[in-house]
């Protein structure tokens, strides 16, 4: 009888290798998650700060496209880019957010220059609706679940992307892109629509100066707009 446990027990540790080790055996490692290539220093300006700062132009405005259809389809990466049919895309309210914001920013008056942006739908569709306008670069593309360009290459490349804006000038750069590779590239995620406000250094790198949710642009817009008739409206000394 005794045997006959024995031996079950040592097949049964075979069958399980974590049985057959000592209790005092190391845990086996844990699979690492991936990280930002890079973390940016974020200052968290406030956004009248923030509006004073892009009034002046010479920064780089990165932006999550704006909101997303609810339920919606995956992506499929076995199709073109710009093929909306079979990805995610613009909800209602992301397309007049998008038209709103736009309002806002010409009303403020802040000087943009290029407008860069990914190909897919919903980042293109982001830029068309704010700024009427854009250019297709492919290094502000997600990632697309392979290891030729998994999460750490995209933000490698939206990294190399920064380092070839110039510094400073009298225009803002727009790029529209997506939450993973502003997150591995930068270090900080953004909501649906929300920007992150990036000035290069005379060394090269970047700090974030603060980041502006959209319904701040709009109040900022109005507050302007009511100093302005106050402004008109006051006698002439």
């Amino acid at each position: 009888m005794r045997l006959a446990l024995a031996f079950a027990g040592f097949a049964l540790a075979l069958a399980n290798p974590l049985l057959a080790q000592p209790a005092n055996s190391p845990a086996p490692p844990a699979t690492e998650a991936p990280q930002p290539v890079a973390t940016l220093e974020n200052r968290g300006m406030p956004t009248r700060e923030l509006n004073e700062q892009l009034g002046a132009g010479g920064l780089v405005i990165l932006m999550r496209h704006e909101r997303t259809n609810v339920p919606s389809r995956g992506d499929d990466y076995t199709r073109p880019a710009n093929d909306c049919n079979v990805q995610r895309n613009l909800s209602p309210a992301g397309a007049a957010g998008a038209a709103e914001t736009g309002a806002a920013i010409r009303a403020l008056g802040w000087p943009i220059g290029r407008v860069l942006s990914s190909e897919m739908c919903r980042s293109t569709e982001t830029a068309r609706y704010m700024f009427g306008r854009y250019e297709i670069e492919p290094r502000l593309m997600h990632h697309d679940n392979t290891p030729e360009r998994n999460v750490t290459v995209s933000g490698q490349e939206l990294n190399a992307l920064l380092a070839d804006i110039p510094r400073g000038g009298s225009d803002n750069t727009v790029m529209v892109s997506h939450i993973g590779n502003i997150y591995f590239g930068t270090g900080i995620r953004l909501s649906e629509g929300e920007f992150a406000v990036l000035q290069k250094q005379e060394d090269g790198h970047y700090v974030i100066l603060g980041t502006f949710d959209p319904g701040y642009i709009g109040a900022h817009a109005r507050q302007a707009q009511y100093e302005a008739e106050q402004s008109a409206a006051a006698p002439a000394n």
